[in-house]
């Protein structure tokens, strides 16, 4: 049996495969001209009920707003919209396997929805489910007695500080959400005065996945009439997300300093949320220490993991685990995003 994990966010979709290593990667999926590992949550339904995925769905939202649904967990058409999720998912694992038989591991926060789980049932060949919490516990070293967590999420930044099973503190900072990223600060582009509100709202569909691209390190080319302010963009947006990541670790510091705690009291660093993602994470990480900890010898390992990753590395590689979790429908559910 072929796995994959799962992870149904809000706005976007994740999921992890096995290479021919049996290593965990990202699966991704054709958009035409270029391929992604983030497929977006936001679709389209037509008239005729027909469900739209992937970037064309965000454009044609754009200019169609009634038929654009955001929340599609707790749309009227969920059923749906997870049928066409599911089987766009089980058709790009086919192509990575080259393999019609595939399971799948839907992670999930609390309670598993019933509902999505039946519509996995019908397209997938199996169906396993595991709860956010049980994959935490296999990402962090059962040795560590005081592990801090920085989620870098896209609508806030939460720091946890976990020692053994108690929680010593958890906090949100809603200021510092990744998404709250302006990319259309970092380059120059036509006069934005001349364009529509549906143009510019595109434009700043493309400034995201720029973000994405730069984010992960990969080489942008930018379209004709659009160009980098100052020095290259990934140049400017490693400066914008230095400071920004800065910020966070800043953020972990005054965490410590309220449970009277210290980096060096820290077994463990563990890194989730979309933007842990960064391929320069590490490096400022290690810099910040340096910087703001002199004087401590802190004894932390770092786990550096983007959230979708980390979470479906250790769901992809424990298929063998039975259903946990309540088995009673709930509207919505409550999967990890």
């Amino acid at each position: 049996m072929n796995w994959v994990a799962v992870d149904l966010g809000a706005s976007t979709i994740k999921a992890s495969v096995l290479d021919k290593g049996n290593n965990p990667v990202r699966l991704s999926y054709p958009m035409g001209d270029y391929t992604t590992t983030l497929l977006s949550s936001v679709v389209v339904v037509t008239e005729d009920k027909k469900i739209i995925m992937g970037d064309y769905a965000s454009q044609l939202g754009v200019s169609n707003p009634n038929m654009r649904v955001r929340d599609w967990l707790h749309s009227v058409h969920k059923s749906l919209i997870a049928k066409a999720i599911f089987e766009t998912i089980k058709q790009a694992s086919v192509r990575h396997y080259n393999d019609s038989n595939i399971g799948i591991v839907l992670l999930y926060n609390n309670t598993v929805d019933s509902e999505l789980k039946s519509i996995a049932e019908i397209v997938f060949s199996e169906v396993k489910t595991i709860q956010a919490g049980e994959v935490l516990k296999r990402i962090i070293s059962p040795d560590s007695n005081l592990v801090l967590v920085a989620d870098f999420g896209e609508s806030a930044f939460r720091v946890t500080l976990q020692e053994k099973t108690k929680c010593l503190y958890q906090n949100a900072n809603s200021t510092l959400g990744f998404s709250s990223f302006d990319m259309l600060s970092l380059i120059d582009c036509d006069d934005a005065s001349s364009h529509s509100s549906i143009e510019i709202a595109l434009l700043g569909q493309m400034m995201q996945r720029i973000k994405i691209m730069a984010n992960n390190g990969d080489e942008v080319v930018l379209p004709n009439n659009i160009s980098a302010k100052g020095n290259s963009l990934s140049s400017s947006f490693e400066q914008k997300m230095t400071t920004f990541l800065y910020q966070c670790f800043e953020e972990c510091t005054n965490a410590l300093k309220s449970s009277s705690k210290s980096w060096n009291d820290i077994e463990e660093v563990v890194f989730v949320g979309g933007g842990a993602h960064s391929n320069i994470i590490d490096t400022i990480f290690e810099k910040y220490m340096q910087s703001h900890c002199t004087l401590v010898s802190y004894n932390s390992k770092n786990s550096g993991f983007d959230a979708q990753y980390a979470r479906t590395k250790c769901a992809i590689l424990m298929p063998e685990l039975k259903d946990i979790g309540t088995q009673r429908s709930v509207r919505g559910g409550n999967f990890i995003g």
